[in-house]
């Protein structure tokens, strides 16, 4: 039973972990809002907590011995129940996330935020980080048979890691409301600490373990360890956890916008630790080895072509490439795992590879490649064309094989060649003028293929090589770099920590667009004269242009926009008003500002508007009440929906904003979320109820050749006379209210209530 013991330890630590970061997120949102760098701060912060834990235990065991080791540990989880009873005490909660320790009046709280973790979560991160090679250090002193070969307790680690990531928006963010999390999660840290007791008390039993002497120094513990044999370790760590973020991102923002999609590519990095660490076979990892050049060339064409359609199946072959590079990768680490005396050295330095891997896309990518785009997803792909398996997992890794001229010659082929095709076949092969058509769409996949379909086979044929094989795949890459593909010729490029942000120009030239990843934020027709139009979801002919010739401009004052965009509202202000927008992105600011690109807000023809950064609800926050006559939300299109601008407290503040007989607009068109049952839901929630109305648009494909774009638009007033003739027209119809759909609260939301498919 004591394998048992030990790997029920290791999962209830690791489920216990990777259920605290969400948990603390939704404590964290309504105070400091959605900014990236807000959350930043917090992945810096659990990765260096993550570390120090690690390290921790490798100091600790390297330098004390087992039971000595074992004494100080138990000492501390006595620490963290000490710790848990006392902000009980204080605060009335396990978890005490404190206000009061934000600074006031700072867009970036770093400081802030590090102090607010480290009271909040600090002590009981850090003891949960050092579960996995604390205990199983542990067991291998136990004299247990098993306990020659301890790595595969990492599998019930990480199975525990990934029942708390699937579990948590799956399970219980729907049905519990963050204070009962709290409470729960606090009674599964006693559990926890139960559970360590009752495997401390078995190493304390066994003689060997209990008469251990210290091992050596660390310094000389480390030397026992070739340098060459850390760096594969940390190499072979850092590329899953880099190929991780960079599918993710990906998937999220350039493929398939849908929520909750994040947690698919960490649960199958995730389970590739369960499988390799859990007596994986040698001939399951070969067959790995010959599989995963093949799905990383197709990803690359899928990059190149830059295809979407159809959208699962190339979904499933970005997560079939990336399952097989962590499997890849995290398999040769299994076979190269020392002997437990080195277990925790092992563990530490796969922390520091993670930790690198994943500071390189969300710290490091974004200011190197501020000017370049999203270019660490494809670069990994790349690194991980170099990995093969070894023959056998007591092999000595090969030196790096030696590039002859004919290998370089082959590559310099298959590059140009490629750059040949690009230059070439869109002067053979031109667009037709409608872009919005099925055509269109068969066309570009035609050209595409024709491009890159025989460039990718000449570069097959030289996978035999690793080394020259990455390096063709690398020349079909820069090739495609001059591909302008189906988003036209490109006049601006910048990133920053919310994504990649382009200006391009579209292919018939009518258009300059605003793209976000694959989403287009806005448009402007560059081939008329005169004052812009707007274009998109604020179109003329549909919702928007509709309110604001309902409403007497004269009784619109003041009005406020969520959501900046390129400005195109902009183009319904009249004299007399003053407009205030809030923009979250600096770069879409400095975009809208250009008039290179955008001329909606210098042609803005209000009095007074002016642009404010940051996150909406802290900055609307700091508004007088009864400001605005008019409030305008646009930020629920996407994916990752701002749910803390969803919730009862967010509608309180915006009908507190309001001045008398003022309107809330909220844009909810979403492909994959249902939004106007969960805003009647929130309306007739509040005291007194709202009146709400809704109005659907859909642009025909000659309407979206012109610049429209199909919408779900909502208004909500204090009554239906504030309404006014909205309240009576036939393009404005009442939402039905479904009572099953829960209200969201700060502490509570439920995004599987508002899936589509639920409501199809």
């Amino acid at each position: 039973m004591l394998p048992a013991l030990f790997a029920a330890t290791l999962f209830v630590g690791a489920a216990l972990l990777f259920l605290v970061q969400p948990l603390v997120g939704k404590l964290l949102l309504p105070l400091v809002g959605g900014s990236p760098g807000v959350w930043n701060t917090c992945m810096v912060f659990f990765q260096g907590v993550l570390l120090a834990g690690y390290l921790y235990a490798h100091r600790s065991t390297s330098r004390l011995g087992i039971r000595t080791q074992a004494v100080i540990h138990l000492s501390l989880l006595a620490l963290l129940l000490l710790a848990i009873k006392t902000a009980v005490t204080r605060t009335g909660s396990p978890l005490p996330v404190l206000p009061s320790l934000l600074p006031g009046n700072q867009d970036y709280p770093i400081l802030g935020v590090v102090v607010l973790l480290t009271v909040a979560v600090g002590i009981p991160f850090f003891m949960l980080s050092t579960s996995a090679p604390v205990l199983q250090r542990w067991f291998a002193a136990t004299g247990h048979p098993g306990a020659k070969d301890p790595y595969y307790l990492y599998a019930a680690s990480n199975t525990g890691s990934l029942v708390g990531l699937l579990g948590y928006p799956l399970l219980i963010e729907p049905w519990v409301a963050a204070p009962t999390q709290q409470w729960a999660w606090a009674i599964g840290i006693g559990v926890y600490a139960l559970l360590v007791l009752l495997c401390a008390v078995a190493v304390f039993r066994h003689r060997g373990a209990a008469n251990a002497e210290p091992s050596l120094p660390l310094a000389l513990s480390e030397r026992r360890i070739p340098s060459r044999r850390i760096a594969r370790w940390v190499a072979l760590a850092a590329l899953p956890s880099s190929l991780l973020l960079g599918v993710t991102t990906h998937l999220s923002t350039d493929l398939a916008p849908v929520p909750l999609l994040w947690a698919v590519p960490l649960a199958l990095y995730l389970l590739s630790f369960v499988l390799v660490f859990a007596r994986w076979p040698d001939r399951m990892h070969r067959l790995v080895g010959r599989i995963t050049p093949m799905l990383i060339l197709f990803v690359v064409m899928t990059l190149l072509t830059h295809a979407a359609e159809p959208m699962g199946l190339v979904a499933m072959l970005h997560l079939s490439a990336f399952f097989a590079i962590a499997l890849l990768c995290h398999g040769e680490l299994a076979r190269d795992r020392p002997p437990p005396e080195q277990l925790t050295a092992f563990y530490f330095w796969l922390s520091v590879g993670g930790v690198l891997g994943g500071l390189a896309n969300a710290l490091i990518a974004p200011v190197l490649f501020h000017r370049v785009g999203m270019v660490e997803y494809p670069l990994a792909l790349v690194l991980a064309a170099l990995v093969r398996p070894r023959t056998s997992a007591s092999s000595v890794t090969k030196p790096t094989e030696r590039l002859q001229r004919r290998d370089l010659a082959q590559v310099a082929i298959v590059g140009g060649f490629a750059f040949l095709l690009v230059v070439a076949i869109p002067g053979c092969v031109p667009l037709p003028v409608e872009e919005s058509s099925p055509e269109a769409d068969h066309l570009r996949l035609i050209r595409s293929a024709l491009m890159f379909g025989l460039p990718a086979i000449a570069a097959f044929l030289l996978v035999g090589k690793p080394v020259r094989y990455a390096l063709a795949l690398a020349a079909l890459l820069l090739a495609g770099a001059l591909d302008q593909g189906y988003l036209g010729e490109t006049l601006h490029m910048e990133r920053n920590f919310f994504g990649v942000v382009r200006v391009t120009r579209s292919p018939d030239g009518k258009f300059t667009r605003l793209i976000h990843g694959s989403t287009l934020h806005g448009q402007q027709r560059r081939d008329v004269d005169g004052p812009p139009q707007p274009m998109t979801y604020y179109h003329e002919t549909g919702p928007v242009g509709r309110l604001f010739r309902t409403l007497p401009s004269g009784s619109l004052k003041r009005v406020g926009v969520v959501g900046l965009g390129t400005g195109a509202i902009a183009a319904y202000a009249k004299p007399g008003q003053d407009w205030t927008f809030y923009e979250i992105d600096p770069a879409v600011v400095r975009i809208a500002s250009d008039d290179r690109y955008f001329t909606f807000l210098s042609n803005c023809k209000a009095d007074h508007f002016a642009v404010k950064v940051g996150d909406a609800r802290q900055q609307l926050a700091a508004e007088p009440d009864g400001h605005f006559n008019l409030l305008l939300l646009d930020a629920f299109s996407s994916d990752a929906i701002p749910v803390h601008l969803m919730t009862r407290e967010a509608l309180r503040l915006y009908i507190d904003k309001l001045a008398p007989g003022g309107v809330l607009a909220m844009h909810v068109s979403n492909n994959h979320l249902d939004l106007p049952p969960l805003v009647a839901r929130l309306a007739d929630d509040h005291d007194p109820p709202l009146a709400v109305r809704m109005a659907n648009d859909f642009a025909r494909i000659e309407d979206r050749n012109e610049g429209k774009s199909s919408s779900q638009w909502i208004v909500i007033a204090r009554s239906e006379v504030d309404l006014g003739s909205i309240a009576k027209s036939a393009l404005w119809a009442k939402v039905p209210l479904r009572r099953e759909v829960p209200v969201w609260r700060d502490d509570f939301t439920n995004l599987l209530s508002v899936w589509k498919k639920q409501a199809e």
